[in-house]
């Protein structure tokens, strides 16, 4: 089975924080021969450490057992969440990127600021797995200088040196993972919030922002894709292309805040008769276009039909004003015949369209030859 380099990223995070835990726990005894002069007791609530002084009494030094276990753990789950999630970001950044001339709030040098705000807070969870190894290696270094001095040492006043060493590299372990672990939490948040912006930016770049629908490059870009999932699949895609008709002679007559008024009472129109799969796109100008993956020519036609006779039918009329009239769409359909490619589709439906205009408008025209091309 053949590794992405994300998969890689994962084995090699893995394997850096596994490497860190058996190092730290081999410092500090975990692996080495029983000391038969010291006893080891382990629960759930405390690690404790029992010797016997020069006098016979017994002293024991009591800290968190666990606390390399759940701190690595810790550092596990951050790691990979990082790596996990990265390479959508790196995803929405490129994409944003190649997006070009934004429609709003999408302008380049907005880009280019988020994309250092991640790098920073990545190189910021990278600096924290770096320096919480480091206070691991300390903090286990300290296990086992204690440890030494517990078992070889003969005098109270060694021992309780011991103890008290013991007890302040744990305290400050602790303090330094709890430190780490909120500047994780708000690094994971900025990340979070970072990826939330760019996501609202990306929406952004890719619908048209007076009619809301896709773009005319959005639209490329997935009809492109969609030709080459059906050719691969032998499954079927239509598109349909649509156009208002007379519509200059609506903005040249009522302006074109009514025109805007009727480009997104269309674009509304196509997609309440249009599935969630389905990309309706503004065109160009008065005219849209709707690929439909999966679906054939006669399916696709039947929807157009629903969307010229639900437009046919609104009552248009200016606020205060006289009625404007019937305003109507022609269509053109076309489903992908085999061995056909993106272009020759458009040119297709797009030529469909333009026999129902020279018809009279306000048809729905279809080309049904699915020969070669």
């Amino acid at each position: 089975m053949k590794l992405d380099s994300r998969s890689w990223a994962l084995v090699a995070g893995c394997a850096l924080v596994a490497a860190a835990g058996v190092f730290a726990l081999s410092q500090a005894g975990f692996f080495s021969t029983p000391d038969p002069s010291s006893l080891w007791s382990w629960s759930l609530d405390n690690w404790e450490t029992t010797a016997v002084g020069a006098s016979g009494e017994r002293f024991r030094v009591a800290h968190e057992p666990l606390a390399l276990a759940r701190n690595l753990a810790l550092i596990s789950v951050a790691f990979i969440g990082v790596v996990l999630g990265t390479p959508r970001v790196v995803e929405i950044v490129t994409r944003s990127g190649r997006g070009g001339g934004a429609v709003a709030g999408g302008a380049p040098e907005d880009f280019a600021k988020t994309r250092r705000l991640i790098d920073g807070e990545l190189g910021t969870i990278l600096t924290l797995v770096r320096s919480h190894l480091d206070s691991n290696k300390t903090y286990s270094a300290a296990l086992v200088k204690g440890h030494k001095e517990l078992t070889t040492t003969t005098s109270p006043d060694q021992i309780r040196a011991a103890i008290v060493l013991l007890i302040a590299e744990n305290q400050k372990m602790l303090r330094e993972t709890e430190e780490h672990q909120r500047r994780l939490e708000d690094s994971q948040r900025q990340i979070t919030e970072l990826r939330a912006e760019l996501a609202e930016t990306q929406e952004l770049n890719v619908r048209d922002s007076l009619t809301q629908v896709f773009t005319r490059r959005h639209f490329d870009d997935t009809l492109a894709r969609e030709a080459k999932i059906a050719a691969s699949s032998a499954s079927s895609l239509s598109l349909i292309m649509a156009d208002i008709d007379h519509f200059k002679k609506i903005n040249d007559g009522h302006g074109h805040l009514i025109g805007d008024e009727v480009l997104k009472n269309f674009a509304r129109t196509m997609t309440k008769h249009v599935e969630e799969k389905d990309t309706v796109a503004r065109y160009g100008g008065e005219e849209f276009a709707i690929i439909m993956p999966a679906v054939s020519f006669a399916e696709a036609k039947m929807a157009a039909e629903r969307i010229r006779t639900e437009f046919e039918n609104k009552k248009w009329a200016i606020k205060g004003g006289a009625p404007i009239g019937r305003i109507t769409a022609s269509f053109g359909v076309a489903q992908l015949a085999p061995h056909e490619n993106a272009e020759s589709l458009i040119q297709r439906a797009d030529a469909k369209l333009y026999v129902s205009k020279s018809r009279g408008r306000n048809l729905v025209t279809v080309d049904a030859d699915l020969s070669p091309r």
